[in-house]
């Protein structure tokens, strides 16, 4: 968000990123009341107002906490314009929105199955609940017929401790095994007390456990709507601290047991009875609560709902009409799958942090709805002849604030000039997990309450894991400070080091602390390079000044073609939010080919290093800064620059900048010949203080040979020969090291090689060893006697060149 605000600010434009928090109901809940335990007490000794100041304090100190590490990230937003959810302007606003819902008849109280956490004791979305893999058993348990007219039918569960609550069983229509059993009864196990009818629904999957289901509606989503096909009762036997309850069906002695403990007992009593044919391990997903991580159960409950259909629909067509584009696009698909599929939002928590519900009842439970307590009361006298109310104790989803987020932290329900000019905003940059949380609700209000989308781009940031791959978290102790890489590396190199990890395609970012470290070598590069150029006897022109291009040497004209290429990716790059490769094109260019190959050519002196070294290094400085803040604006201050800091200055233009094609390709040709030589180098062993001699071809440039003798540090003389092309010339350059050099090299090797086919022959001449060992070792060493022969000749002929044998 950071670099991409940067960006755009250079580039002229009144870019803003407007920072801010949400009150995150269920963490923050779950945290005070962890630490009110410790202390000792609750919120319910407390009481709302008292909890409610406690919970203000904690998360103003968390937000401050948030802040202070932003800034020390280099962050740069807007901070005179933060938010917080709570806050009063905010508050007011959702509070409109819920009413002007209701009203709507979009937002409705009723009885519904829903997600419940019995550790936060309040409901959770759907998407907020996390599946995961657990190891358990697969029951199988026979229900009698009540009849006794044959020996029952036999179903597979999981959680055999809803059995108590089963109104039906249900198998498939078309399901031969089954079809003469349908409309007969059945005796709910382990009382045998209750009888059930077996019933026939399209839902049910033949290939599961034994074909027949138990249909348990208040306590499983797919059994809801089954009942509700049926008309079946619908019976809840688990209560909201997840244990067993008789009030609404005769669970016997399990009532009041843990629902995990009634299950063991359950079981028990199905293996006493002899109705439990069958206990199979079975792997399978179980949904939790992603917050306290708590087994969700499924429950029917009176809540406040958000009707979804009406506004999922132009949510969903904006996508399919091409005006919400994600990126990487794939995540479009996931978007349209969740809005298609949508259902009715559970919008009411049972929490006390957070907007509470403006919802007042009467004496006689009439619900009034209202903006203000004010209002209630007026419509209360009005239309229900009472002035006394109580108000609905539960508060409203996070996420529904934080849908709302994109216009009213700009004055909605006012027409604000901010509203006017910020919405809607050009980008939105999140996670994949949330689309559904945040992004889909976002775009369904936006378009509700402002006729337009919050945004037309939605960039998915890849998610950070452990350099294993696993997801960081306090458990595994392998979570990342940023503050501490930042007293280890500095800001700079954390942002650098983090950018360079980033794939657009990839969503999974395995964290190497190692980039941070490169990143600090690049920086401290960098700062080298500022003091070389600050240090030239010359000095430094006025910012922006090359010279006349009839003045530019070879190198000159390379490094300044190859700023406008880097200018371009760049930039490209940062529009297609390719920030990966964005941070490796810099990296190349800054630390490659600016100080590894044009500074070394200036260390000779000439008149136009000075200016050409202020001019490329302010440009590189530039295309850095919204990556590395830092650094980038003292190197820029440093440097001849226009204005008062690289925050608002212009972002370079790839026209302004000089571009030489041909001269180009030469330095490029030249640098595969310094390599060449240079690993000739390496090879022959030469020192890099021994000079080399380099016998050119007339055919090579001027400007190309100076370079070659010093970037090698070699001796250069003409040497004969006709080339049609530069590289054909290059190629035919032959490198010498000094023969004396030579001479005493060859001599050790010489040695050394003599020695080693002595010993060769003389362990192949000795039969014991020729009988006695493997085949396959004797061949390995005929084979190296092979080569050290071949390397012998090959030494002596080269030892010969220096003029001895």
């Amino acid at each position: 968000m950071d670099a991409l605000v940067r960006y755009h600010r250079m580039l002229g434009e009144n870019a803003n990123w407007l920072p801010g928090t949400d009150h995150a109901a269920i963490a923050t809940e779950a945290v005070l009341v962890k630490q009110l335990a410790e202390q000792g007490t609750s919120r319910e000794s407390m009481g709302r107002e008292k909890y409610l100041e406690v919970a203000w304090q904690w998360s103003q100190e968390t937000g401050a906490t948030i802040f202070r590490q932003f800034r020390r990230l280099g962050f740069g937003p807007d901070w005179v314009r933060s938010h917080f959810t709570m806050e009063p302007a905010l508050s007011k606003a959702v509070t409109k929105v819920f009413v002007t819902l209701h009203r709507e008849g979009l937002i409705y109280r009723g009885t519904r199955l829903v997600n419940w956490d019995p550790k936060a004791q309040s409901t959770i979305s759907d998407a907020e609940v996390e599946h995961v893999e657990r190891d358990t058993f697969l029951w199988r348990v026979k229900y009698p017929f009540a009849d006794d007219s044959g020996d029952g039918i036999e179903i597979a569960t999981t959680r055999p401790e809803t059995i108590l609550a089963d109104v039906a069983i249900a198998v498939h229509p078309q399901d031969e095994r089954y079809a003469h059993l349908i409309g007969k009864s059945v005796l709910v196990p382990p009382m045998l007390k209750r009888t059930i009818p077996i019933i026939a629904d399209q839902v049910v999957d033949s290939s599961f456990g034994t074909g027949a289901v138990k249909v348990t509606p208040a306590h499983d989503a797919t059994d809801y709507e089954i009942g509700e096909r049926h008309d079946l009762p619908k019976p809840s036997v688990i209560g909201l601290d997840g244990r067993i309850t008789n009030s609404q069906v005769d669970v016997g002695r399990f009532g009041g047991m843990d629902r995990f403990a009634a299950r063991a007992e359950l079981i028990s009593d199905l293996k006493r009875l002899h109705l439990l044919r069958a206990e199979t391990p079975y792997r399978h997903s179980i949904a939790t609560s992603e917050r306290t991580g708590e087994v969700i159960e499924p429950l029917l409950s009176l809540q406040w709902f958000c009707k979804m259909k009406s506004l999922a629909e132009p949510a969903l067509q904006a996508y399919r009409d091409g005006k919400l584009r994600f990126v990487p696009e794939r995540y479009g698909r996931t978007y349209e799958q969740w809005l298609e599929n949508i259902r009715d939002w559970n919008i009411s928590r049972q929490l006390w942090w957070g907007h509470q519900l403006p919802v007042w009842y009467t004496p006689t439970d009439q619900v009034i709805v209202a903006e203000t307590e004010e209002e209630a009361r007026s419509i209360a006298r009005t239309q229900y002849a009472t002035d006394d109310l109580r108000r609905d104790p539960d508060t409203l989803d996070t996420w529904f604030s934080s849908a709302l987020w994109p216009f009213t932290i700009l004055g909605w329900p006012q027409q604000t000039p901010a509203l006017e000019h910020w919405y809607p905003s050009a980008v939105l940059i999140t996670g994949w997990e949330i689309i559904f949380l945040w992004v889909a609700r976002m775009v369904m209000l936006g378009l509700k309450f402002m006729g337009r989308l919050p945004f037309p781009e939605v960039f998915i940031a890849p998610l950070v894991f452990d350099a294993q791959g696993r997801k960081m978290s306090k458990s595994l102790g392998n979570s990342i400070d940023p503050l501490e890489l930042i007293e280890k590396y500095g800001a700079d190199a954390l942002r650098m080091g983090t950018m360079r990890q980033m794939r657009l395609e990839g969503q999974e970012v395995r964290f190497q602390e190692s980039r941070c470290e490169e990143s600090r070598n690049f920086n401290n590069k960098i700062w080298n390079a500022t003091r070389y150029i600050l240090s030239l006897p010359e000095g430094l022109p006025r910012a922006a000044t090359l010279p006349p291009h009839s003045q530019l040497a070879l190198e000159d004209k390379w490094i300044l073609t190859r700023l406008r290429a880097t200018i371009e990716t760049v930039s490209q790059g940062l529009n297609a939010y390719d920030f990966g490769s964005v941070a490796e094109t810099l990296w190349k260019f800054i630390w490659y080919e600016f100080c590894d190959w044009y500074l070394e050519t200036t260390k000779e002196p000439s008149g136009t290093r000075a200016p050409v070294l202020s001019y490329v290094l302010n440009g590189a400085m530039r295309l850095l800064h919204p990556i590395e803040p830092f650094i980038t604006e003292e190197v820029w201050l440093a440097l001849p620059h226009d204005g008062v800091t690289i925050m608002t200055a212009s972002w370079p233009d790839p026209l302004e900048v000089p571009f030489f094609a041909k001269e180009a390709a030469q330095f490029q040709a030249m640098q595969r010949t310094v390599e060449r030589i240079r690993n000739l180098r390496a090879e022959i062993q030469v020192a890099p203080k021994v000079r080399l001699t380099l016998h050119v071809p007339p055919a090579v440039p001027h400007d190309v040979t100076r370079l070659l003798g010093l970037l090698t540090y070699a001796t250069t003389v003409e040497a004969a020969g006709s080339y049609e092309t530069l590289d054909d010339a290059l190629g035919g350059i032959n490198a010498q090291a000094p023969r004396e050099l030579l001479h005493e090299r060859y001599t050790r090797r010489q040695q050394e090689l003599v020695l080693e086919v002595e010993r060769s022959e003389k362990k192949l001449s000795n039969q014991g060893f020729v009988n006695k060992a493997a085949a396959e070792t004797v061949a390995k060493e005929r084979d190296k006697l092979q080569n050290y022969r071949n390397e012998l000749a090959r030494v002596t002929a080269a030892l010969a060149d220096t003029g001895d044998t």
